[in-house]
């Protein structure tokens, strides 16, 4: 019987199980196997996380945060998504000037660069400080959300320049945590923020005293800023993209004030990088627009910057727009940038201008190792989020719309290791659209089957941070159709995903319906702590109100004759009884309306 096995093999077994539930339906089955299972503090949920979710880095809760990130791949499995905006409070903090007068008369909206972090900062999942930031064209506006048994939220806006234009826009920022995720709260926010007119600096904050101290200043020599990147770690990088193709880089990790950069990538000619991205300290990908090596990826030292990797065009096999005339990357995402990795950043997602996002592996020869596309929709992609080894969003540049695709499509190559099988052809490609898994899900229900994009349709609210009235544009009634320009997640096991859109920020929390609202439902309000009206009579204690989402099924490749399928979602309020069991029926959130079954079609005049 299962319960006279020595422990040691139960403790075996218990990592292949799908679920936290099935370990913890496991441990109900006798004193003895409950006595294994909670031994030596959860040993089985540390493993269980290790063995299932083997790239995300957690706090050591090990039964909390098994139950999280199953939760989460609970809810991307079934595309339960919650989408609501961002409000800054109107008691916020101001700091700086506020007093301001605009010298120029935008036409479009501001485009803003968020960061996130969170740390763990008592004895439970639930104690956690959350900060998020992000640019609000000149402004710079903070929330610090503390969980927990210190509940907690407060708001800053701050702003120090008293004459504005467009260039004084924020285009970049980084949040510095305080360098051990898991160490206790501090008063004092550290970030790295830079404006287009060229302005890079560390800012040291403090939201309770109302003040801030410039601790840094990284010189660009009098050039105007496109964006910028940071990778933290022993030798932290601080990449500048300049709007003339020039690449700086600097070490953040010094005492000096004002920081030059130790190293250029120039353009060529009259050539003009469009994209970089760092993939580690030591690697960094840039989109030279050049038909015969579109992607370079270089190595960084100490004295320089030398040629690692090129990628060329003409070994991608592209079948849809050509790429000749078009050799634009849009967005890069790193997919191994943890610690258990020996080769950190040299595995990454790349959005191409020919509407594929391709997963290349700089440890194996092929040029890349499997393609991702949304057929329906041929918007470019302007940002990509991953979430571990499971799936990944794509950002697209017009029609609202977020794409999610399956990281564990192929079954013959695993990106974790890169276990590539010698019988397959270097010639050989995958192209993928959104299918059932082939790696072990975390749930035993079959998913939904087809790939899924999501429309961020709505308008931000007005909010106090505008000081200029709204564009005409923005003023129209009709639904956003405009770009997602960035996505950011606090941390590898949070379910909530930041979104940039014109003018505001979007909440995507990937929690399933009935976890919020069924029996557990008390461990998912103090753990995870959305702050979501399921219809009850609480308010929600963080932001707006949800808002109900639309999307479509993305037909197969392969497949032409079959059209989208356009789902809407409805209120927490309207759900009943009948949806739950819909829902077990079909594998989807019920939140998201049942879909009619397709009848056959016969003329009527026969």
């Amino acid at each position: 019987m299962l319960s006279e096995l020595p422990s040691e093999i139960i403790y075996q077994i218990a990592t292949y199980l799908p679920t936290a539930n099935a370990l913890a339906h496991l441990s109900q089955t006798c004193h003895r196997l409950h006595g294994i299972i909670t031994a030596e503090n959860s040993r089985i949920f540390r493993a269980f996380v290790r063995s299932r979710f083997p790239s995300i880095e957690t706090p050591p809760f090990w039964k909390d945060a098994a139950q999280a990130l199953t939760s989460r791949s609970r809810a991307l499995d079934r595309n339960a998504i919650i989408g609501r905006f961002v409000v800054p409070s109107e008691t916020a903090t101001k700091i700086g000037s506020h007093e301001v007068t605009r010298q120029d008369n935008p036409t479009l909206g501001y485009r803003p660069s968020i960061d996130s972090y969170e740390i763990w900062n008592g004895q439970r999942w639930a104690d956690r400080k959350e900060v998020l930031a992000w640019g609000a064209a000149n402004q710079l506006v903070m929330r610090i959300k503390q969980t927990g048994a210190r509940s907690q939220e407060d708001w800053l806006v701050f702003n120090d320049v008293e004459h504005i234009s467009s260039y004084d826009d924020i285009c970049s920022l980084h949040l510095l945590s305080s360098g051990n995720q898991y160490s206790n709260d501090t008063d004092v926010e550290h970030l790295i923020f830079g404006r287009v007119r060229g302005d890079i600096a560390h800012l040291a904050i403090s939201p309770k005293e109302g003040k801030f101290e410039y601790k840094q200043k990284f010189m660009a020599h009098g050039l105007r800023l496109d964006k910028t990147d940071l990778i933290s770690d022993t030798n932290s990088t601080l990449a500048a993209h300049f709007e003339n193709g020039s690449i700086a880089f600097y070490h953040t990790e010094t005492n000096k004030e004002q920081i030059e950069p130790f190293t250029w990538i120039l353009p060529e000619g009259s050539s003009r990088t469009n994209y970089s991205k760092l993939l580690s300290s030591s690697l960094v990908a840039v989109g030279t627009g050049k038909v015969e090596n579109p992607l370079s990826i270089s190595k960084i030292t100490p004295v320089g910057v030398s040629a690692y990797r090129q990628i060329g065009i003409g070994y991608l096999d592209t079948n849809s727009t050509s790429l000749g005339s078009k050799a634009n990357i849009g967005a890069i995402e790193p997919l191994n940038n943890h610690n258990l990795t020996g080769s950190p950043g040299e595995v990454f997602l790349a959005a191409w201008d020919d509407h594929n996002v391709r997963l290349h592996d700089l440890r194996s020869p092929k040029p890349y190792e499997v393609s991702y596309r949304d057929l329906t929709d041929l918007s470019p992609i302007y940002s990509l989020h991953a979430f571990g080894h499971e799936r990944f969003l794509a950002g697209a540049g017009g029609e609202a719309l977020v794409k999610i695709f399956d990281l564990r499509m192929c079954n013959t190559y695993s990106y974790l290791d890169a276990q590539i099988p010698a019988s397959q052809s270097p010639s050989t490609r995958t192209t993928a659209n959104m299918k059932s898994s082939t790696m072990p899900s975390t749930k035993t229900q079959s998913s939904p089957r087809k790939g899924f994009s999501i429309f961020l349709s709505y308008h931000p609210p007005p909010t106090f941070l505008q000081q200029t009235p709204a564009p005409t544009r923005s003023r129209q009634r009709g639904p956003y159709r405009g770009p997602i320009y960035t996505m950011s997640s606090s941390s590898p096991s949070s379910p909530t995903v930041y979104t940039g859109i014109v003018d505001g920020v979007v909440q995507l929390d990937f929690a399933s319906t009935d976890d919020l609202t069924g029996p557990q439902r008390e461990w998912y309000e103090s753990n995870l702590d959305l702050g979501v009206n399921t219809g009850s009579d609480i308010l929600p204690r963080w932001d707006a109100e949800p808002f109900n989402l639309a999307g479509y099924e993305r037909p197969e490749e392969d497949d032409s004759a079959t059209t989208c399928k356009l789902r809407n979602q409805r209120a927490f309020a309207d759900l009943g009884p009948e949806d739950v069991a819909s829902e077990t029926h079909t594998s989807w959130d019920f939140r998201w309306e049942t879909l009619e079954e397709p009848g056959a079609w016969r003329r009527r005049d026969e």
